[in-house]
């Protein structure tokens, strides 16, 4: 796989391919919203927003506005309630931000840019949550460890997904820190096995100690989306000077001829 990480002004089905088929490491897209418009969600936010840590990683200092699949734990009851939220964490993401919210310009950008449009994933026939708007303490001890996000990592018990083809994720970036906070990609996708053999036995995170490739940084700009494989591992480093705000959601490839899918 090529580590280039390539910068372009409007997302586009050619650079998303790129991107799906291992020719770049990731795709940032800026200016992808005015700043006016960014400090205008990120005053939305600090007014109406009512984040929270995830449920099962309380000492993770990371807040969000909307339940996550990683939520869930693969528990059935977990999974229902994710299921029956979704509608309402869009009602509140809706009602904080206004009719232009950061969510739905990812997805009117996916749906303008690919030929065969962009829809919302399901499970059991029933709609994912599209995504969640996620905030980054500044902390010394913030961020986020090394680890990948995999659609079938966490829900591993059902069939539904076994056309999936490759598993992006998205970061549209309305507020920044003034230090620190850079996304870190490592140009590795480690599998099953190979899983098994980089975790540190804290959640899901990963031992970098063990990989053998270094990572690439990225500074991330107010107003940018960044696209990159969630299958490779990713950080998030400790920020300082104001919270790192962005909405951020899972795209799925199944073919270029299927609608690609969203869900958190």
């Amino acid at each position: 796989m090529n580590d280039v990480i390539r910068t372009t002004e409007k997302l586009n089905q050619t650079d998303l391919l790129d991107l799906i088929n291992g020719k770049i490491l990731a795709l940032r897209i800026y200016p992808f919203i005015n700043i006016s418009t960014c400090q205008k969600w990120q005053n939305d936010l600090n007014k109406f927003g009512n984040l929270s840590r995830y449920s099962n990683a309380l000492d993770v200092p990371v807040n969000r506005i909307g339940m996550t699949l990683f939520e869930t734990e693969n528990k059935p009851e977990k999974i229902a309630e994710y299921l029956d939220s979704s509608i309402l964490s869009q009602r509140t993401i809706q009602k904080i931000f206004g009719q232009q919210n950061p969510m739905d310009e990812i997805i009117y950008s996916l749906k303008n840019c690919w030929n065969a449009g962009c829809e919302t994933q399901k499970l059991s026939n029933k709609e994912m949550n599209p995504g969640i708007i996620r905030s980054f303490e500044a902390s010394a001890n913030g961020g986020l460890p090394p680890h990948i996000d995999s659609l079938l990592k966490d829900l591993p018990d059902t069939n539904e997904f076994k056309d999936l083809k490759s598993q992006l994720a998205a970061n549209l970036y309305f507020n920044v820190c003034k230090s620190g906070g850079e996304l870190e990609l490592w140009n590795y996708a480690p599998n099953e096995n190979e899983l098994e053999e980089l975790f540190t036995g804290s959640y899901d995170f990963i031992d970098t100690k063990k990989l053998p490739v270094t990572p690439k940084s990225i500074s991330p700009k107010q107003g940018e989306l960044i696209i990159f494989r969630s299958s490779c591992v990713h950080s998030v480093k400790s920020s300082q000077g104001g919270t790192r705000s962005a909405a951020s959601c899972f795209i799925g490839y199944y073919d270029d001829n299927q609608p690609l899918k969203v869900w958190a």
